[in-house]
């Protein structure tokens, strides 16, 4: 753990934000090469991406010793989700090529956004004290 304090809090989750925004939003971000793939794969992406997304933060929060609520977990999960939804609607909104307003793809987003939270929570990421109130 103690080599992971050298990367300054919250540049993992920046370098997670570029890494969508470059994958989403270019017309052919892999080049001309096609991939050969099962149908909707890019969902099982969407999904990783967004999931990956929430749990960089969660995982951030952790590392520099402030770590989420779970309350404040999903609505980490709910802020990748709307940012997933941006996605959609400026993939859209650019007419670069991409298809965008993908109802499914905003629903990959959300779920991989949401999926993130208990597994964080499984890891321990996720502040899991309760205050007794007696």
């Amino acid at each position: 753990m103690k080599r992971l304090l050298f990367i300054p809090g919250y540049q993992l989750t920046l370098i997670v934000i570029v890494m969508i925004l470059y994958l989403t939003l270019l017309p052919q971000p892999l080049g001309e090469e096609e991939f050969p793939l099962f149908e909707d794969a890019d969902k099982v992406v969407h999904f990783i991406m967004f999931g990956g997304l929430t749990g960089t933060f969660i995982f951030d929060r952790w590392r520099i010793s402030k770590p989420l609520t779970l309350k404040a977990a999903i609505i980490v999960a709910l802020c990748s989700a709307a940012f997933g939804a941006l996605i959609e609607w400026l993939q859209y909104a650019m007419a670069l090529g991409r298809a965008g307003n993908d109802v499914w793809d905003a629903l990959a987003n959300t779920l991989g956004a949401f999926t993130a939270v208990p597994i964080c929570y499984w890891l321990h990421w996720i502040n899991v004290v309760i205050k007794n109130r007696t």
